[in-house]
């Protein structure tokens, strides 16, 4: 009985998570409520409060359900000894926007995030992890491009500190793009270009 229990528990919270990403996706984070999610999950606010705390909590959750960008870079002390951290940075960096190409879930996710959320008084707690993740997003990669430094793959007059603020911005604009005006293969294959070009502009001569 107990096992059962646990995994009804386990259902309805999915189901709850399932429902917030439609309700998120066509309303918008800000104007959509958690009584707009508890009917569309066909449950009462009680059942959402006994598996989140609030909005931003379901929020949360529901993101961690993708990859997202500030998420899919390696750190340093990650990278083997013999790897090119350049065409490391190009794999990683693609990453999401393959993920975006390949499913439909992330792709959703992705659109919420990015054209549907507005961080309102009651969402800090979400906004605030999203920004320790860009952050942490930017530090990794100015940790890989000071491996390339070291290695001589880029040249010594390259800031890092602006090259991890640019990329990160390019991929974060790729990923707009993708979610509102290219179809996803557009989107990897622009990716693609638009990467290179970026990483071969740092590369010494």
């Amino acid at each position: 009985m107990a096992r059962r229990t646990k995994e009804e528990a386990a259902a309805t919270r999915e189901r709850l998570l399932d429902t917030a990403e439609a309700v998120f996706l066509e309303h918008g984070v800000t104007r959509a409520t958690l009584q707009d999610i508890a009917t569309a999950a066909g449950v009462t606010r009680g059942a959402i409060y006994w598996h989140f705390k609030d909005k931003a909590e379901l929020f949360i959750a529901m993101m961690d359900r993708a990859t997202m960008p500030c998420e899919a870079v390696t750190r340093a002390e990650q990278m083997p000894e013999q790897a090119d951290p350049l065409q490391l940075l190009f794999e990683l960096t693609m990453t999401p926007l393959r993920a975006l190409r390949d499913d439909e879930r992330t792709r959703r996710v992705f659109t919420i995030a990015i054209h549907r959320t507005e961080y309102s008084a009651d969402m800090q707690s979400a906004q605030q992890r999203q920004l320790d993740c860009i952050n942490g997003y930017i530090a990794d990669i100015s940790a890989l491009l000071r491996i390339a430094r070291e290695r001589g793959r880029i040249r010594d007059d390259f800031d890092i500190e602006s090259g991890a603020r640019g990329l990160f911005a390019l991929v974060d604009g790729l990923l707009s793009q993708a979610t509102l005006n290219l179809s996803p293969d557009q989107a990897v294959l622009t990716g693609q270009h638009a990467l290179r070009f970026y990483l071969d502009g740092m590369r010494a001569r």
